[in-house]
C-alpha cells in the first residue's frame, strides 16, 4: 500500500512541478492592432445582472467605434430583454432565440446565433453575472498576435464579496482551475478554459466548424471548443495579468453548486485521450489516498503523514505562485480546510459527474 501511494505521490508532484514551471514560461507577446470586436453574452433570466454588465461593457477603454455588444436573450421569462432594450447605447444589439427547447445545448445555440450576426474579427465571450474591468477588451485583443487564434482568461468567483468560508472555498477552487489552465498553457497545451473570459477569432470558429462537432453536449462551449482549436495550427495564449481577470458571482446555494460541479465533471470522458489519461491518474491517486491513508494511519505508519504533507506542500506552492501574480493571495487562508475536503471532493464528483443527470438553466441534462 505504502509503495503504491508513494509512486502515485511522486507522479502527482511531478505533474504539479510541470504546471509550476509552465507558469514561468508564460511570456505573452502583444500587438498594437485594434481589430473590430464582438462581445457576446448569452443571457437567460438575468434581469438582476444585465444592466450592471452592460455598464461595465460600455465603459471599456477600447475605442467605442471598434466594438459591438451582442446580447442574446435565450427566451427569458423575466425582464432581461426589456432592460437590454432600454439601455441607451448604439453598440448594443439584442437578439432572441426561438428554438431553445428544440436543441440540446441552449447556450451554444445562442452563441451561434450571435456569431452569425457578429461583425467582429475577434469574438469575446463572457456571462451576464460577470463584471469585466475597463481594460478587458483592450488587454485581451492585444494578445491576438498573428499566430494566436484563442486567448484564455481568468474568471475568479468572488462577487459580490467574499465573507463566509464557503465563498472562499469556491474562490479557491476557481483559482486552482485557472492555475492548471495557465500552467499548461505555458507549455502550449492548455488543459481547460472558462467561457466567462474567453476570446477567439471568428475565422477560427468557422475553421473548426463552429460547435457542430460538440453540439450534443449541454455544456462545453468553452473547454470542448478549446479542444477543437488545439487540433488546428493556431496558438493559444493565456491572459496572465490581474487586470484582465473577469470576476463573477458565487453560486447562491448548495443545489446550484452541486449542479455546476456535475456539469463540469460530465465532460471528462469526452476530452482527448491524453487528458482522459491524466484525469484518470489524478482520480485514481485521490481514490488511493482516500482508502490508503486511513489504513496506514490505523497501522501507525509514518508514511500517511508524509504523503499528505507532500501533497499539501506542493499544491500550496503552485497555488501561491499563481495567486500572487493574479493578486488573489487572500484566497489561500482557507487552504488547510480545503485540503481536508479535496480528496473526497475529487472522488465523489469524479465518480458521479459522467453518469448523473444535472439541471442547468431549468433543463435536465442527460449525458451523451
Amino acid at each position: 500500500m505504502s509503495l503504491a501511494l508513494g509512486l502515485f505521490t511522486i507522479l502527482y508532484i511531478s505533474a504539479l512541478l510541470w504546471i509550476f514551471f509552465g507558469l514561468n514560461r508564460l511570456r505573452s507577446k502583444t500587438t498594437a492592432d485594434q481589430p473590430f470586436v464582438s462581445v457576446i453574452v448569452a443571457a437567460r433570466n438575468e434581469e438582476e445582472n444585465i444592466e450592471q454588465l452592460l455598464g461595465a461593457l460600455t465603459r471599456q477603454n477600447y475605442p467605442a467605434s471598434r466594438y459591438e455588444i451582442i446580447i442574446v436573450d435565450d427566451q427569458s421569462t423575466d425582464r432581461t430583454a426589456a432592460r437590454v432594450a432600454s439601455f441607451a447605447d448604439d453598440r448594443i444589439k439584442l437578439l432572441q432565440t426561438e428554438n431553445r427547447h428544440q436543441v440540446i445545448s441552449p447556450k451554444k445555440n445562442a452563441i451561434t446565433l450571435a456569431i452569425h450576426a457578429a461583425k467582429g474579427e475577434i469574438i469575446l465571450l463572457t456571462d451576464a453575472d460577470c463584471r469585466p474591468p475597463a481594460q478587458w477588451i483592450e488587454g485581451m485583443v492585444r494578445l491576438f498576435t498573428p499566430e494566436v487564434g484563442m486567448v484564455i482568461g481568468f474568471s475568479p468567483c468572488e462577487l459580490p464579496r467574499l465573507s463566509f468560508p464557503f465563498g472562499y472555498l469556491l474562490a479557491l477552487e476557481s483559482l486552482s482551475l485557472a492555475t492548471i489552465a495557465a500552467g499548461t498553457a505555458g507549455w502550449g497545451v492548455p488543459a481547460t478554459c472558462n467561457g466567462r473570459n474567453l476570446a477567439y477569432r471568428k475565422q477560427v470558429y468557422e475553421q473548426v466548424g463552429g460547435f457542430g462537432k460538440i453540439q450534443n453536449f449541454v455544456s462545453g462551449d468553452d473547454d470542448l471548443m478549446l479542444k477543437l482549436v488545439q487540433r488546428t495550427e493556431w496558438k493559444i495564449q493565456y491572459a496572465y495579468a490581474s487586470h484582465l481577470a473577469v470576476p463573477t458571482f458565487l453560486v447562491k446555494n448548495l443545489r446550484q453548486f452541486v449542479n455546476q460541479r456535475l456539469r463540469h465533471a460530465s465532460k471528462s470522458f469526452h476530452y482527448d485521450f491524453k487528458k482522459v489519461v491524466v484525469l484518470l491518474i489524478v482520480y485514481i491517486y485521490n481514490l488511493a489516498l482516500l482508502v490508503g491513508v486511513p489504513i496506514l494511519f490505523y497501522q501507525k505508519s509514518p508514511w500517511s503523514l508524509l504523503f499528505i504533507g507532500l501533497k499539501a506542500y506542493f499544491e500550496w506552492t503552485l497555488l501561491f505562485r499563481f495567486a500572487a501574480h493574479m493578486r488573489r493571495v487572500r484566497y489561500l487562508w482557507i487552504f488547510p480546510f480545503a485540503e481536508l475536503l479535496h480528496v473526497p471532493y475529487v472522488v465523489i464528483f469524479g465518480a458521479l459527474g459522467p453518469f448523473i443527470k444535472f439541471t442547468w438553466k431549468e433543463r435536465h441534462a442527460p449525458h451523451t
